[in-house]
């Protein structure tokens, strides 16, 4: 039984766009560590909110 082999040219390009990715991924969390971080919590007291902490 034989073993299917991807053709070297297809392999390194392939191998390339994985690198530009890897590169461009790093390049994005690195930009992303810089900025402060967004608020996600409502703005609104829970008291302004019907039925949200029943008491």
């Amino acid at each position: 039984m034989t073993i299917k082999t991807v053709p070297q040219e297809v392999y390194q390009r392939h191998e390339r766009e994985w690198q530009l990715l890897r590169e461009a991924l790093a390049k994005n969390k690195s930009a992303s560590d810089a900025q402060p971080l967004i608020n996600v919590e409502p703005s609104l007291p829970t008291e302004a909110i019907p039925g949200a902490f029943p008491q």
